[in-house]
């Protein structure tokens, strides 16, 4: 499928219409686009492409509040429509009155034109347990820019610039609720950037909020720095799984680690052993 654009700027100038700044192929540019129903302000905030299914799944928010998630079949519109979202809410069919949370669109030889085959309310996986006291809602955030299609630079009116990472869809929910878990481990550890609380939307955690740090990735000079944060971790019988220059943050004052997804509780010497020796071959190529 063509490249769809990860950063979306929304501010809506009326009722009913939606302003994106949408870069394809290297073009930025502004787009006003009339959103079916009127009375809505649709906006999109994600997308993906689901492995197991022929379809592209969409995470919408409708009046900067509600988050609904609309999947489309292959070969309902062009292919290239589906990557702009400025061209897709305009051919986008009447969404169903109700309080619905997902929504499928197809055609079929009885109904060749778009429509929606479904609606329901769904739900929801949740990242669970938690274990701090804050919580945020998702659409308290002003997402300033992604940094990947999971993770953004934020900001928040109390917590100031922050790093938000966080599920997109349900079939992700299950990478963020281990690595949720593991920085309950490291909690007041100095291994991480801080955790500064779960993140939901319409009542459900779905991520979590880091500390926003200055820095760069490592290099073969940091490699006893580097060590050093590792062996911390280890003595807290976990194992980071994942050990690359770009999973470390180095500055002046301290180095961190991040990237907790595949992190595992262990008290095997020799797998400690094997993740250092793995970590001073990756830096020796930088």
């Amino acid at each position: 499928m063509t490249h769809i654009p990860n950063e979306f700027s929304t501010s809506p100038p009326n009722p009913g219409y939606c302003c994106m700044e949408v870069s394809v192929d290297g073009d930025t540019s502004d787009y006003r686009v009339k959103i079916n129903p009127p009375a809505a302000e649709l906006c999109v905030l994600d997308v993906a492409d689901d492995p197991d299914t022929p379809a592209t799944h969409y995470r919408l928010s409708e009046n900067g509040d509600r988050i609904i998630y609309v999947s489309i079949d292959t070969g309902v519109y062009d292919e290239d429509d589906y990557c702009v979202p400025p061209v897709l809410l305009d051919l986008l069919p009447p969404f169903p009155s109700g309080d619905w949370n997902k929504g499928h669109i197809t055609r079929t030889e009885e109904r060749p034109e778009a429509h929606f085959a479904w609606t329901r309310v769904a739900d929801l996986p949740a990242i669970t347990p938690t274990w701090h006291s804050r919580h945020v809602k998702f659409n308290q955030l002003n997402i300033c820019s992604k940094v990947m299609p999971n993770v953004a630079e934020a900001s928040h009116p109390e917590l100031g610039e922050v790093i938000a990472k966080y599920a997109r869809f349900e079939w992700e929910i299950a990478s963020y609720q281990s690595e949720t878990e593991v920085y309950h481990w490291l909690d007041g550890q100095n291994v991480g950037p801080d955790f500064l609380g779960h993140l939901t939307e319409g009542g459900r955690v779905i991520g979590f909020l880091l500390q926003k740090l200055n820095g760069r990735h490592a290099y073969f000079q940091d490699l006893a720095r580097c060590e050093d944060v590792v062996g911390k971790l280890h003595s807290l019988e976990i194992l980071h799984g994942d050990l690359n220059r770009h999973n470390f943050l180095v500055n002046e004052e301290q180095v961190v680690l991040f990237d907790f997804e595949t992190s595992v509780r262990s008290q095997d010497v020799d797998e400690k052993t094997e993740e250092l020796r793995g970590l001073k071959k990756e830096l020796l190529d930088h």
